[in-house]
């Protein structure tokens, strides 16, 4: 099927990128790739070579989909098409692609040690396309291909585009700094009320927008959600002094990314924070999700979300959860079991009791399966259609999710619709049923594997909101730990549905006829009613994420927006410019957390562009913004130059060998532009070679943990002390970050060989020639290295390559930590001994059926036998 033209505004968007290089930014939802994939196809010839960069895998198959689309046009090349790039492709592959020219999307990594190894030919770039241009800094590795590119090719385009606002106006100039990063002077505009989108989307869609209200059991869940988030908050703020109670509050916790920008926020004073506050930051996350829940999940599916975390807040299992404390979260917690379930006190009649056993569940709880108001909305609506889509020419019916688990919760609805079961006077929705069936079988499970079938079950009789006044915990103010005391009826609660879940837990055997015979069931179904549905009678479940181009390749009759999306709504309206559509049904939840996100975003993308109109006109760019070098690039070249100065050096080009996979963090960008010449090759020892004497193994905090805790460091340390004459550790910190390896006061009382800094001591002892630099950031990183290499020779690279080359580094078990502190402990082992044992036992094992002798020609006498003595000591 051939690809839909661009809309007025969409070609008058593409023709201002051919204008001029430029940054565009889109209102989301107005087509964005589908302008990239023209300008793309425009490009896609072998007399041009233009690098798409930053696109995601989304991205691709989008603009991929779009070319297949193209090629079937009759005014459209058959050759037109866009080549990708991936790590499978090797160096001979992709040199041969860049000759060819054409449009090639690369991640930013390869394509730069491609440039760096004069692999491009960068005499024959035509330009560099930047997708998602919001996500570019100074310190990315986009900004250090722009960088190259245009030192060696000044007559290449640069073209960025954009679909979040929202990211241009955080922080001070956000505008500027990004014009600067990608060397563009001019910046395109297009929010929903342009002119322009406006007039070409002027024809109403026909739209019913049915607010559907919320149960009162939903309404006090919200609620308490809400609770629990304003008390987090206030907390925080108040423990910290840090948040601004105007940008961060329970509005704006709503977002997604809130969690991650209060975390930002608290981030250079990290190290000051206690492990309460710290909690509290991190339990923001999981609030805010449980928010979403309320109206996305149905009522089993967002109990048994709440378990997970009553599960994972367990004295023991983790760090303390305060908001757990609180009577929010009890009423939170009890609200959404009432929704399910209920246990009753009293003996349920004998029929009722064979009826919940027959579709096993316990015999002594009386279902409530609260139905979502949308399903049933959905179910109303598909009549409707049913009614009004008799025509055979008419297109299917496209019911629209927020995400995968929605959509497979409205199938399983559509496809049991009609069936009930029977329980006791009232019938449930099959649906229901079968869910609240497995909940209770995944209760089980986790039931056995943490060994709780022993715990008698409660005899509380239905569910309590409050715990009594003498056994409720203090909820604001109060530390989450030091009490023995229950928190509340919460706890209660789910051991209680524990209890109820062993009780009626199937053995292996009958669990497996159970899916068997679902199984036989579906497909029985599916032989039944095998075949080809025609289009008025379809319809499709499909979650938004990856619902790109969906419209044009369904071709509705009636759409169904069962969430909310701004971004989708402006997809359909654009569909209805160019297509029939009968009908647009908008569910939302009145008065609900749903509602607020929807409002809240499409207001904060319109002050976001209020907001960069007003910065656009007072915008300051320097005239030679295509070729300046940042501030930070030139405070870095000052640094370089001074170096060189006090070292009496003549002023010659420095050099760094470094290895390809470092090129995923920020230093080897700032070494370049800084003047230092970054060389890329495969190292088997060391990060970084300044010269042939010096090799530095470079870490982040979170690999310096990981490889302590892996032993990697150990073996990394060996080889370099083995190969150069000088080899140093480089703890690097990230900008902005606190330069603080632990908490103020949190050194431990007792020492431990399991803590960071008792593994970086050993590491010390263990490789007295290693030396430990310490950074604040890749800025300071690259002063050091400048220090470092005053009055040195240049490394040679093939010299770097072949350091390790000729040996067996497969050395990892010899300093696999767990096991290296174990055997340090052993009676005649020592800092001096231990590596020998290490080198000949594979393992523990092996060291027990040690003989004597063995031990003696490794050890010694008097350690051999204090060892030997252990290991058969008699019981």
């Amino acid at each position: 099927m051939a690809l839909d033209p661009l809309l007025p505004f969409q070609r008058q968007v593409l023709d201002d990128l051919l204008d001029e290089d430029a940054l565009c930014i889109v209102a989301r939802g107005l087509g964005l790739n589908r302008i990239l994939a023209e300008l793309a196809r425009i490009c896609a010839t072998p007399r041009a070579l233009v690098f798409l960069l930053h696109a995601s895998e989304h991205d691709e198959d989008d603009l991929q989909h779009y070319f297949m689309q193209m090629r079937s046009g009759e005014a459209t090349d058959a050759a037109t098409t866009m080549q990708v790039v991936k790590n499978e492709t090797n160096a001979g592959q992709r040199a041969q692609l860049y000759r060819q020219g054409g449009v090639i999307s690369v991640t930013s990594r390869i394509l730069i040690v491609d440039l760096l190894n004069d692999v491009v030919p960068t005499e024959l770039v035509t330009g560099v396309v930047v997708h998602n241009a919001s996500q570019v800094t100074a310190e990315s590795i986009e900004a250090f291909v722009l960088r190259v590119i245009r030192q060696r090719n000044a007559q290449a385009f640069v073209k960025a585009l954009s679909d979040a606002p929202e990211a241009f106006v955080q922080g001070f100039a956000p505008v500027e700094k990004t014009l600067k990063v990608l060397g563009l002077r001019h910046v395109h505009l297009w929010p929903r009320f342009h002119v322009a989108v406006q007039r070409d989307l002027a024809r109403e869609v026909p739209v019913v927008e049915l607010r559907q209200p919320q149960t009162r059991a939903m309404e006090e869940v919200q609620q308490a959600v809400l609770d629990c988030l304003a008390a987090t908050i206030a907390e925080l703020g108040a423990a910290t002094k840090l948040l601004d109670t105007e940008t961060f509050n329970v509005e704006s916790s709503l977002f997604r990314f809130f969690d991650v920008m209060v975390k930002r926020r608290l981030g250079p004073y990290w190290h000051r924070l206690g492990p309460r506050a710290r909690g509290m930051a991190n339990d923001l996350a999981s609030l805010r999700r449980v928010g979403e829940l309320v109206t996305a999940y149905d009522a089993v599916a967002l109990l048994e979300y709440l378990d997970t975390l009553l599960l994972a807040a367990r004295p023991g299992a983790g760090p303390a959860v305060s908001w757990m404390a609180t009577d929010s979260a009890n009423i939170l917690y009890a609200t959404a079991r009432a929704r399910t379930f209920v246990r009753m006190a009293d003996p349920l009649p004998a029929r009722t009791q064979g009826q919940l056993r027959a579709q096993g569940l316990p015999d002594n709880i009386e279902p409530v399966l609260e139905v979502p108001p949308k399903l049933e909305a959905l179910s109303q609506i598909l009549d409707e259609i049913g009614v009004l889509n008799r025509t055979d020419n008419a297109g299917p019916v496209l019911v629209m999710a927020g995400s995968a688990r929605e959509c497979r919760m409205i199938r399983d609805y559509l496809r049991l619709l009609h069936k009930r079961a029977t329980i006791g006077e009232r019938q449930y929705p099959q649906m229901m049923v079968d869910r609240l069936r497995m909940f209770f079988r995944r209760k089980a499970q986790v039931s056995g594997i943490r060994g709780a079938s022993q715990t008698q079950p409660t005899t509380q009789p239905g569910v309590q909101r409050r715990a009594p006044p003498a056994k409720r915990r203090r909820v604001r103010g109060a530390s989450a730990t030091g009490t023995r005391v229950p928190r509340a009826p919460a706890d209660a609660l789910e051991q209680e549905s524990t209890d109820l879940a062993t009780a009626v837990a199937p053995t292996t055997e009958d669990a497996e006829n159970i899916y068997e015979e679902d199984e036989d069931e579906a497909l029985g179904a599916f032989d039944e009613h095998f075949g080809l549905l025609a289009g008025h009678e379809t319809v499709v479940v499909h979650a938004y994420s990856g619902g790109r181009g969906i419209l044009e390749a369904l071709r509705p009759s009636f759409v169904v927006l069962y969430d909310p999306d701004a971004a989708f709504v402006r997809e359909v309206e654009m569909y209805g410019t160019r297509a029939c559509v009968r009908q647009v049904y908008f569910v939302v939840y009145d008065n609900s957390l749903e509602e607020q996100r929807y409002l809240s975003a499409i207001r904060r993308e319109r002050e976001a562009f209020e907001r960069l109109i007003g910065d656009k006109a007072g915008l300051v760019v320097p005239l030679d913004s295509s070729n300046a070098v940042s501030p930070a690039g030139r405070l870095l070249q000052t640094i370089v130059g001074r170096s060189q100065r006090s070292g009496r050096m003549e002023p010659t080009e420095a050099a760094v060998v470094v290895d390809v996979r470092e090129f995923r963090a920020p230093l080897a960008s700032l070494l370049h532009a800084s003047g230092i010449n970054v060389i890329p090759r495969t190292l088997a020892v060391g990060d970084y070679v300044l010269h042939d004497g010096l090799a530095i193994e470079r870490k982040s905090l979170p690999d310096l943990i990981g490889s302590l805790r892996s032993g990697r460091l150990f073996n990394q340390a060996a080889a370099m002390t083995r190969h150069y004459p000088c080899a140093a550790l480089l703890v690097e910190f990230e900008v902005n970050s606190s330069f603080s390896l632990q908490a103020i006061g949190g050194l431990p009382d007792s020492v431990s060989p399991t803590t960071l800094t008792s593994q970086l001591a050993i590491l010390a002892m263990a490789f007295p020639r290693l030396r430990v630099l310490w950074s604040c950031s890749p800025y300071e990183t690259v002063s050091i290295f400048a220090e470092l290499k005053r009055g040195l020779p240049e490394p040679d690279a093939a010299k770097a390559v072949a350091v390790g080359q000729d040996e067996d580094l497969d050395t990892e078990s010899l300093y696999v930590q767990a096991p290296i502190n174990l055997l340090q402990t052993l009676p005649g082992v020592t800092q001096a001994n231990y590596q020998k044992l290490a080198r000949r036992f594979d393992n523990v094992r092996a060291l027990c059926a040690a003989e004597r002798a063995e031990l003696d020609e490794l050890l010694g006498g008097d350690a051999a036998k204090k060892l030997h003595e252990f290991l058969h000591r008699s019981k």
